[in-house]
């Protein structure tokens, strides 16, 4: 049997920060989290997972031959995503027009207005290659993924409601909830 390629795809940018701007920008992604609607990239089309990240400096390992600074905090961002990683990124660039200049406005060369194709092309000009993925639901599309999650949600509430019923009232609730 031969297998299937895989639905989802990595995304991974790295960004150097602009001296003097990463409390900024820590404390603008750490508000994220509060946001009234939940994350900005769950608006973002095909976003199974995704996150940013801000690194100090590489961790030297004593066996390293040498030192490998980064020279300035970096902004990471990584993702799972449906489709290819060029499309996911246009896709950032253009749902993400109020988050994104307060996120990768704040680093090294990134265009202003920090939006649309020129963020597109620069986020692509960063992105580096992924060397381990890692995808929970690599053949599924996130609308797969969601539409599976609310069956589970539905048959969970469906046994939690039905669960001092007999077998009859338990197939007539099951028809009623799934039946086509």
């Amino acid at each position: 049997m031969r297998a299937r390629p895989a639905q989802a795809s990595p995304v991974t940018v790295l960004t150097p920060i602009v001296p003097g701007e990463r409390d900024a920008l820590e404390s603008y992604l750490t508000g994220l989290s509060n946001a009234p609607g939940g994350s900005p990239l769950a608006r973002v089309p095909g976003t199974h997972f995704a996150r940013w990240v801000i690194v100090p400096d590489f961790v030297t390992d004593p066996k390293q031959p040498a030192p490998d600074p980064l020279g300035s905090p970096h902004l990471l961002f990584t993702s799972n995503v449906d489709g290819s990683a060029d499309d996911y990124l246009a896709a950032v660039a253009d749902t993400l027009t109020a988050e994104a200049p307060e996120i990768w406005g704040r680093c090294v060369g990134c265009p202003r207005p920090a939006t649309g194709a020129g963020l597109a092309r620069y986020l692509r000009h960063n992105a580096i290659g992924t060397g381990l993925f890692f995808a929970a639901y690599p053949r599924a599309t996130v609308q797969a993924v969601t539409a599976a999650l609310d069956v589970h949600d539905r048959l969970v509430r469906l046994l939690v409601d039905t669960q001092l019923a007999g077998p009859a009232a338990i197939r007539a609730a099951f028809l009623k909830e799934f039946r086509p």
